[in-house]
């Protein structure tokens, strides 16, 4: 899914600009941790294993609600199923969650960069990874006005 421009994000780390696979695959992985209960579920699986019934009782939600949750972060890899017995038990995947800090730092510094080295306020001709494209601002001021009441 491609990034609509208002979230385009021009970031610099050595003059290598940021692809839009990376920002795309990072995107998709903030999305599944902005819901609250998602958050509050990893909290409590970093302190120890749960079932599913264990964590509909410790966030007061539903067990099909805390089903669809957890399939989500699975399906991002941030939480992984083990069956003991009757019962699977899920527990956060470290080295997933690790990568996830790695990229996000990574990101964030490539920003901070930019903003040091006034990137972010330059002309999009000043940047290579923009060369030949226009600018979110320049769209935004073509587009005409909708008149108020006009049919």
């Amino acid at each position: 899914m491609a990034l609509p421009p208002r979230i385009l994000v021009v970031a610099y780390m050595n003059a290598v600009p940021v692809s839009a696979e990376q920002v795309d695959a990072l995107c998709a992985k903030l999305r599944v941790l902005s819901v609250e209960s998602r958050l509050r579920m990893l909290a409590l699986l970093a302190e120890r294993n749960l079932c599913v019934g264990a964590l509909a009782r410790h966030l007061g939600l539903t067990q099909g609600a805390v089903s669809q949750h957890l399939r989500v972060l699975r399906e991002a890899g941030l939480v992984v199923a083990e069956r003991s017995g009757h019962f699977v038990h899920y527990k956060v995947d470290e080295e997933a969650v690790a990568g996830l800090q790695q990229e996000l730092d990574a990101m964030l510094l490539r920003v901070r960069q930019g903003c040091a080295s006034g990137a972010l306020g330059r002309e999009t001709s000043d940047m290579p990874c923009l060369k030949g494209k226009e600018s979110v601002c320049a769209r935004r001021k073509r587009k005409p006005a909708a008149a108020k009441g006009a049919t």
